[in-house]
Parts: C-alpha cells; sequence; structure tokens
C-alpha cells in the first residue's frame, strides 16, 4: 500500500496549506485518487470520516478486510487523527426509489466554517449535515442576503440559513420533512448567536410549503433537491428528475421580481428541463463556479441560478 501512502502524504501536504491560506478547517483531502483504493475522505478539523464506496472488485480480494483495516490505519496516522476521532460510512449504489436510512445515535461535533458553528453529527446518517461541496454556494448565499427575505427548502441542518442569517437576512424561513433536521439547524442558529434574525422553521414536504406560500414574497431562494425522498404528506414521492420542472414553476411563483433562486442536486444525470416561463426568468448554469477546489470529481453536484426578469 505504499501507493496509498505516498498519495496521502502529497494531498496532506498540498490541501492543509491550501487551507491554510483560505482559513478552511473542513475539506476534501481524498476522492478514490487511486481506483484500488475506493474511498472518500472528508476532513473535519481533527474528525475524519472515511466512506467505503461498496465496490465488489474490493470485496473480492482474499485479505480485504484486513486491507480496511490498514487503510484505516494509514488514514489516521497520515492526517493524525484520533481513532475515536475516525468516523466509518459505507455508500452502497441505490436503487431506483431508495434513500439512506439513519445509521444510529452519536455526539454531536461542534466545527467552523468561515467564522461560524456548525453542529455536526458524522455517526447519525451517512451525511454530516455540512455539505462541503456547496462551501462556494453557501459564501455567495451570505453575500447576497442582507436584508432579504430568505427561503431554504430541503434544508437538512440548515447550514444555508446559518450563512443566510450571519449575511443580515432580514428574515429566513426553513423547510423540511425531518423533525430532526430541523432541530439541528435552530441549534445551529443559536450556535451562532443569530437568534435577533426571524428565522422560522417548518415540517413540511417543500412541495407543500410552496402551494400554500405568499406570491411573491421572498427575494432568495435556495433549493437543494434530494435525489429521491419520501412523503406521507403528499399522494407522491419526490423524484427530481420527475418534479423538479413544477418546483422551479412553484419557486417562481414565490419569488419577487428581480430575486434569485439556487436550485441545485447530487443526481449526476441531471439535465434541466425549465418550465415555459416565456421571458419572466433566466436560467444559468453556474456549477463550475460552486464546486470547491478541493472536489476532483466535478460532478459533485449541479447548480443553477435562476433570476426572474
Amino acid at each position: 500500500m505504499q501507493d496509498l501512502i505516498n498519495r496521502l502524504a502529497r494531498m496532506q501536504k498540498h490541501w492543509a496549506k491550501w487551507a491554510r491560506r483560505r482559513g478552511i478547517s473542513c475539506y476534501r483531502v481524498y476522492d478514490r485518487d487511486i481506483p484500488e483504493y475506493p474511498f472518500i475522505a472528508d476532513l473535519y478539523e481533527d474528525h475524519l470520516v472515511l466512506t467505503e464506496m461498496a465496490s465488489t472488485a474490493f470485496d473480492a480480494k482474499a485479505d480485504a478486510e484486513a486491507r480496511r483495516a490498514q487503510i484505516r490505519n494509514i488514514f489516521c496516522d497520515t492526517f493524525a487523527i484520533h481513532p475515536e476521532n475516525l468516523h466509518l460510512k459505507t455508500r452502497f449504489r441505490r436503487g431506483e426509489g431508495e434513500q439512506y436510512e439513519k445509521l444510529g445515535e452519536g455526539n454531536a461535533v461542534i466545527v467552523h466554517e468561515a467564522g461560524l458553528k456548525f453542529q455536526l453529527y458524522p455517526d447519525n446518517w451517512l451525511d454530516t449535515g455540512l455539505f462541503l461541496d456547496h462551501r462556494n454556494l453557501r459564501s455567495r448565499v451570505r453575500d447576497m442576503a442582507a436584508g432579504k427575505k430568505v427561503l431554504n427548502l430541503f434544508c437538512y441542518t440548515g447550514a444555508f440559513s446559518v450563512y443566510a442569517a450571519a449575511g443580515g437576512a432580514a428574515l429566513v424561513h426553513s423547510v423540511d420533512l425531518s423533525a430532526k433536521y430541523l432541530s439541528i439547524a435552530e441549534e445551529n442558529i443559536k450556535l451562532n448567536e443569530l437568534q435577533a434574525a426571524q428565522h422560522k422553521t417548518f415540517r413540511l414536504d417543500a412541495r407543500e410549503f410552496l402551494q400554500n406560500a405568499e406570491a411573491g414574497f421572498y427575494d432568495l431562494i435556495i433549493c437543494d433537491a434530494p435525489v429521491f425522498s419520501k412523503s406521507r404528506r403528499q399522494e407522491r414521492d419526490f423524484d427530481v428528475l420527475r418534479d423538479h420542472p413544477q418546483l422551479i414553476r412553484d419557486c417562481l411563483r414565490v419569488l419577487q421580481r428581480d430575486g434569485v433562486l439556487f436550485f441545485s442536486t447530487n443526481f449526476r444525470k441531471f439535465r434541466i428541463r425549465f418550465p415555459d416561463q416565456g421571458d419572466d426568468a433566466s436560467v444559468k448554469n453556474i456549477s463550475a463556479q460552486t464546486i470547491p477546489e478541493d472536489f476532483r470529481n466535478k460532478w459533485i453536484h449541479t447548480c443553477y441560478e435562476i433570476r426572474r426578469a
């Protein structure tokens, strides 16, 4: 495994220097750089989330379990991670209509980004709640938020909401189906002492929320849509490929003139089918600007800036 040791040593030196210059403490350090080692590693300060991408070729090796243990030790040694701060995940290829479920109950970890604090639960779900590939877009949202009415759909644990509130938004509305995610979003607002901002959570399907929202109310909408989501509140589940045209149409209805919608998804095969709005809106693919340098995978998400005329 000397090739992996050499690669990680180079990456540790390169990304540590890159992160120090930019004041970044949470970033990606490895993404299947060597195909023989199908892992993704994200550094969250003194914690490392190591995700194995399920591979039949890797599993077929006679010494697969021993290799896994050795790989974990190499990551810990290279990035000076205490074993208790190593968080192991396995990401399987999902079948159509499947979504990832909760993994367990773990302790909260507080990390920092751009002068803000975030509570993560790295052992509870496959994702931590602070999506590192959206770091650039979060910064853009904060820069645009002053005095704006902001809507965060599929808000998860509220990272975009925290950034909007920190940027001086007049109000921030966070929408998600999960009561637990919404409670963490509230905790993150309090953690940053942003209670002065008008932040309100709504435990609703995003489609249901939009159907009842006031037309032309919001200045800025962030819609980071999941690939698939189960819903007890709607007649059918959410599928981004099927449902995004109507979702965008509903977002534009509640957006003010000159308002902005950031629409993104991590569905690799996503191609936008923009609803017929005449000359009412412009669409710009800004994925290249929103994917950070530490992500080798330039298809990690697709992001559009949609503006009402």
